[in-house]
């Protein structure tokens, strides 16, 4: 098979990148085993920025999102209980987010163009990248794009080095039901345990995001719905019962970086090009970011001639994306680290943080701007 493009991974970062190849009229393929992205249970919050660059693309997830107005930031430490109220129309905006199920994200975005195979390789030659596929296949493109996650083995065969740091963190998530209604109200409570969040989904449903060290984590996990339920509850009492509504998902908490995330064609995005922790709703937001910013240099090139695939062309994304990239990864690395460290001095900063956000709100709306950008 000989493509324009050729899309590894079929999650809702290459069903993007299809959507914005095919609109440049390139023809492109995705490549992924069949139900690549499984029953993920998991949400994604996209940020205003976000949700703009998508409706450039003639993709409206409104009809199937949740909308975030307000966010509650509470911590718990010498003070007792402290919060800080965080709102849309402080700054201007109608949401601070909009949630919804990867599944349903997934969804807006057909691939007509798909090949269910399992990538075991990639090769090179003169102007050209040759992906092969498991059943035996060998699709031969100008441009290959991993999309496939974090492992990325389409990243590790085109020799994309990966900077990684674990964080001695794991996150649980996991979709729940809650007794009180939650009116868009997202909470995210700092313990003595780590990080708490409910995510709005729906009327009486939220996504459920606990960050901890390992151990603690895999306790819980171990522990089983009950105690998750019972533990949910206590530290995230202002929605009433929680009830676990579909299986939860365990994974560990590192930063990750490709500096250089091109190499002979192969180009990476999303989460096979960087990782974040699950906090400050990032994620699937520096996705989009790489797709918009990857496909601003093809559509030069298709539209001057070039070569989609070139150095040249892939040089050029991977410096936008260089200058954009590691102070975003910084900060979210370093409010991670906040948001779980359980010493007493650790709580004590992050309560005074919050006042300090209280009482100096051009800071505070500084930074909010800086977040949902």
């Amino acid at each position: 098979m000989q493509v324009d493009a050729v899309i590894v991974g079929d999650g809702p970062t290459g069903r993007l990148a299809y959507r914005v190849l095919s609109a440049l009229g390139l023809d492109a393929v995705v490549v992924a085993p069949a139900n690549a992205h499984g029953t993920d249970p998991r949400t994604t919050a996209l940020l205003p920025s976000s949700v703009e660059g998508l409706d450039r693309l003639g993709i409206d997830v409104r009809p199937k999102a949740t909308p975030l107005p307000t966010m509650l930031i509470e911590s718990v430490g010498p003070f007792g209980l402290t919060a800080e109220r965080f709102s849309a129309a402080e700054v201007d905006t109608p949401y601070l987010a909009l949630n919804l199920p990867i599944g349903d994200l997934v969804a807006l975005m057909p691939a007509a163009h798909r090949v269910e195979d399992k990538v075991v390789g990639v090769r090179h030659g003169p102007g050209r990248v040759f992906v092969l596929t498991e059943g035996g296949a060998q699709i031969s493109a100008r441009l290959a794009i991993a999309a496939d996650g974090v492992r990325s083995p389409t990243r590790e065969a085109a020799r994309i080095r990966m900077w990684r740091r674990p964080l001695g963190l794991s996150a649980l998530c996991a979709p729940v039901e809650l007794d009180a209604p939650h009116q868009g109200l997202c909470i995210e409570r700092y313990d003595d345990t780590g990080s708490i969040t409910v995510i709005p989904v729906g009327g009486r449903e939220g996504s459920l995001i606990s960050i901890a060290p390992t151990a603690e984590i895999q306790r819980l996990a171990t522990a089983g719905a009950p105690a998750i339920e019972a533990s949910a509850r206590m530290r995230q009492p202002a929605y009433g019962a929680i009830r676990l509504a579909a299986p939860l998902v365990v994974f560990p908490v590192s930063l990750g970086w490709a500096p250089a995330p091109v190499r002979r064609r192969v180009v990476a995005v999303g989460e096979a090009a960087h990782t974040v922790p699950p906090i400050g709703a990032q994620g699937w937001n520096l996705a989009v970011r790489d797709v918009l910013a990857l496909a601003d240099v093809l559509s030069d090139a298709v539209r001057t001639g070039g070569d989609i695939g070139g150095s040249d062309v892939l040089s050029r994304y991977a410096r936008r994306r260089r200058f954009d990239l590691p102070g975003r990864l910084a900060a979210v690395g370093m409010l991670a680290g906040v948001a779980t460290d359980t010493s007493l001095p650790g709580r004590l900063a992050r309560q005074v943080g919050l006042g300090m956000l209280s009482r100096v709100t051009p800071i505070k709306h500084a930074l909010m701007r800086r977040g949902l950008a």
